[in-house]
């Protein structure tokens, strides 16, 4: 992939519950040893949704930029694969990136190449956003939610995977007989009372509470496991700013993967 042709990057985030769209510039954002590429514009579908490329298009299009080089990665490879064999034809042809190795991230497991390239993608930008010398914890709140740990180094050393909001909300609807199913948008947009005085209100305390609690328990005991200091943690995913709500210690960065994913392009790239 060549970006040295347009100063900008379109990159797809390929999860399982939503597809994210980017526009990167090549000027950089950050506080560590590394940077970030700054995203200009963004969205997310379902990934049964069609791709609104129209839209995209005219991310470009308005500012006489030049069509936008492609890198596309992802968590799921069916909706990734789909997406790149639709890739319309009057755009550069994307980068598929398939390959840790490609990352230029430490892994500290035993097998990089099966771990969720998602969880790399965000090591990759909390790299360039951690204070150097300092160790890291990644929370993404997703169809799962995911906790891992970076060393003082920036090595990814693994970590935990949880059901995540939604997935626990369905989970309690389809295997009972009568709890209603609640969305992330009915969870509300902070703590709810611990105390729900109504099956919908139960649920909400049960989901949020059972989900924080979860979070700051792995979260500890990932920072005592790594033995060397406090670790900064980074929030991101579609529960991040729920969590956000009551993790004041957290910084929330709603599109790491997006922009660990433009960071890999950019830098194979020489920006």
């Amino acid at each position: 992939m060549n970006t040295s042709a347009s100063s900008t990057l379109l990159a797809v985030d390929v999860g399982n519950s939503r597809v994210k769209f980017g526009l990167f510039a090549a000027d950089v954002t950050g506080n560590g040893p590394l940077q970030l590429p700054t995203i200009r514009k963004s969205l997310a579908i379902a990934p049964d949704a069609e791709v609104p490329w129209t839209i995209i298009r005219e991310w470009s299009g308005s500012s006489a930029i030049g069509s936008p080089a492609g890198i596309v990665a992802g968590a799921n490879p069916a909706i990734r694969d789909g997406i790149t064999a639709n890739w319309p034809a009057d755009l550069p042809p994307p980068r598929v990136l398939t390959d840790p190795a490609e990352l230029g991230l430490p892994v500290q497991l035993e097998h990089p190449a099966r771990t969720g390239i998602d969880r790399l993608l965000n090591a990759v930008a909390v790299n360039c956003l951690r204070p150097d010398g300092r160790p890291a914890i990644i929370v993404d709140s997703g169809t799962a939610t995911t906790v891992d740990a970076l060393d003082a180094g920036g090595a990814f050393l693994g970590g935990a995977i949880l059901p995540g909001f939604g997935l626990l909300a369905r989970s309690l609807h389809r295997y009972t007989a009568l709890l209603p199913l609640l969305t992330l948008e009915q969870l509300g947009d902070g703590p709810p009372s611990p105390l729900g005085k109504d099956t919908p209100a139960a649920i909400r305390s049960g989901l949020f509470y059972g989900q924080l609690g979860a979070v700051r328990e792995l979260a500890d005991s990932l920072e005592r496991e790594l033995g060397s200091g406090p670790a900064t943690m980074f929030l991101t995913g579609g529960g991040g700013p729920l969590l956000a709500t009551a993790l004041p210690e957290a910084r929330l960065v709603p599109h790491l993967g997006l922009h660990g994913l433009a960071r890999v392009a950019f830098e194979g790239t020489g920006s």
